[in-house]
């Protein structure tokens, strides 16, 4: 794939078995796509990986058992203090149960098959770059073309002839621009950026939710649109991510 970001990216691995860890990290290396494209952090305990500064974290490889110790509880503390972070679940034997998926693990890796667990962290590795690419976001006005980080769009309007965006310049002034792409045809590539559509005319930010209910969601900035019965199930899970 072509990583076209230009950060550093991190890793972190929390699981107290040496064996383990090395296996792991030497797999994750395969994956590495210009040398030193991220660092790898090891952590032996859920206490020492939430005493670091997690929010740094692209990618979190986590054992679900240690001693004394609840791994999926560790999960869920990391995901309070990094809401975009990819979590991946290693386990001996273990299964996953519902409400392992509160907090959005992007695999559930198996130690004991071999092939699938090396393909999983694999994969994983892939989804970080992926994640990570530049954010800019292309939208056209006739001839003219503007980009605009997705983490400056507020929300996506359906339109007549295409989109409104509705987004934050840089003195973080809510502006408008008229697009002829539509919300449905950006949806692939802003899904990994956090948005989801509330209404089959509005394709949101959720980083920038303030409130919201099954009919209704609030922005940061005041504003308030509706969310379709259609789109409520779905609408509620990505949400999950950001108001945990």
């Amino acid at each position: 794939m072509n990583y076209t970001g230009d950060e550093l990216l991190w890793i972190a691995i929390c699981d107290d078995e040496r064996k383990d860890v090395r296996e792991i990290r030497e797999i994750l290396m395969e994956g590495e796509i210009e040398e030193g494209d991220f660092k790898i952090s090891t952590f032996s305990s859920g206490k020492e990986l939430l005493n670091a500064s997690v929010s740094r974290y692209n990618l979190l490889i986590l054992d679900l058992v240690f001693p004394g110790e609840n791994g999926r509880e560790i999960a869920r503390e990391y995901r309070k203090k990094n809401k975009d972070g990819i979590i991946v679940f290693c386990t001996g034997k273990s299964s996953p149960i519902p409400d392992d998926f509160r907090t959005m693990p992007y695999r559930f890796a198996r130690k004991d098959k071999v092939r699938q667990f090396r393909s999983g962290l694999l994969e994983s590795v892939e989804e970080m770059y992926r994640r990570n690419a530049k954010k800019n976001v292309l939208f056209t006005q006739g001839k003219t073309t503007t980009l605009i980080e997705a983490d400056k769009i507020l929300y996506l309007e359906i339109a007549k002839n295409g989109s409104t965006v509705y987004y934050f310049d840089r003195t973080d002034t809510v502006c408008q621009l008229k697009a002829r792409e539509k919300p449905k045809e950006l949806y692939p590539q802003l899904t990994v950026h956090g948005f989801e559509f509330s209404h089959n005319s509005y394709l949101v930010n959720c980083h920038y939710l303030k409130r919201w209910n099954s009919h209704e969601l609030e922005l940061i900035d005041g504003t308030r649109l509706s969310i379709s019965r259609a789109r409520e199930k779905k609408f509620r899970e990505v949400c999950v991510r950001y108001i945990l």
